[in-house]
């Protein structure tokens, strides 16, 4: 299984779009290293995790054909995750000879309603009949472009039920993000289902930040939690990797910095772009 982080920044990017901040103005002077745009993953060139509005920033930077994409995974409707508008331009005199001429899209019921009604305005129904929507929720199962997928719970807002997803085939990937620490249920239901992560990939928006924080997401601290309870679960083990990804411009992240602070947990820190086989 291959994965890219295509954007590891949090909500307002780094450096963030309206900062002027000590570490948002030095992050502007080296931008094609230490840039962050909004959350997405792709694994294997055809499943894609969440679709901010940097994801045509992502296709030109990466040279991601978003056209072979086969099936996307939105954990929740916020503009960081989930840019529906874009798709009224997935076919008709905008999009010839697609690689995939369909495109299933996997969300929570918030995120169909905001597909509705971002969409209404330009859609067309050529376009429309290639994107097939599925409304799904916590503790499911299904499959997509030929991988098995569990949704789980995220712990993110109260507005909507915010989801996580563990990604199987050859390899096992669990993408735990945007969330804080995850509900109890979530490690007996991978448990159950006979989960061994391959690839942990986890929320760390405040990294090192050691400033009170709120439940809707992550640091290093939670990271080594997550981990301890992932492999008292048994659901990781001494060969499984650990990713932070999601950092905000709050938590000065820059590469080099980032990459030496996770080493010490003996974590991994995804930059925009980077690629992993496992």
């Amino acid at each position: 299984m291959i994965i890219q982080y295509l954007g590891t920044g949090a909500a307002e990017g780094f450096p963030a779009v309206f900062c002027h901040c000590e570490s948002c103005t030095q992050a502007r002077r080296d931008l094609q290293k230490e840039c962050r745009t909004r959350s997405q993953v792709l694994v294997d060139g055809k499943l894609l995790i969440d679709f901010p509005a940097d994801s045509y920033l992502h296709s030109l930077r990466f040279g991601t054909d978003l056209s072979a994409v086969q099936a996307l995974l939105v954990t929740h409707s916020h503009t960081d995750h989930f840019y529906a508008q874009e798709f009224v331009n997935r076919g008709h005199k905008f999009a010839f000879d697609l690689v995939s001429p369909t495109l299933d899209l996997y969300g929570n019921a918030e995120v169909l309603s905001v597909f509705a009604e971002d969409t209404r305005r330009e859609m067309r129904d050529d376009v429309r009949q290639n994107l097939h929507l599925h409304e799904c929720g916590p503790f499911q199962q299904f499959t997509a472009a030929g991988y098995e997928i569990f949704t789980l719970p995220a712990v993110h807002t109260p507005k909507e039920q915010a989801l996580l997803y563990c990604i199987r085939k050859d390899k096992t990937l669990l993408y735990l993000n945007d969330t804080g620490f995850p509900q109890e249920e979530c490690f007996a239901f991978l448990k159950e289902k006979g989960i061994r992560a391959d690839f942990v990939s986890m929320d760390c928006t405040f990294a090192d930040d050691a400033r009170p924080y709120s439940g809707r997401h992550m640091g290093f601290a939670e990271n080594v939690r997550l981990r301890e309870a992932l492999m008292r679960f048994g659901i990781a083990g001494k060969d499984t990797q650990f990713c932070a990804t999601h950092f905000s411009h709050n938590s000065a992240p820059f590469r080099d910095r980032l990459c030496a602070v996770a080493k010490e947990y003996g974590f991994l820190a995804a930059y925009d772009g980077f690629k992993i086989e496992f």
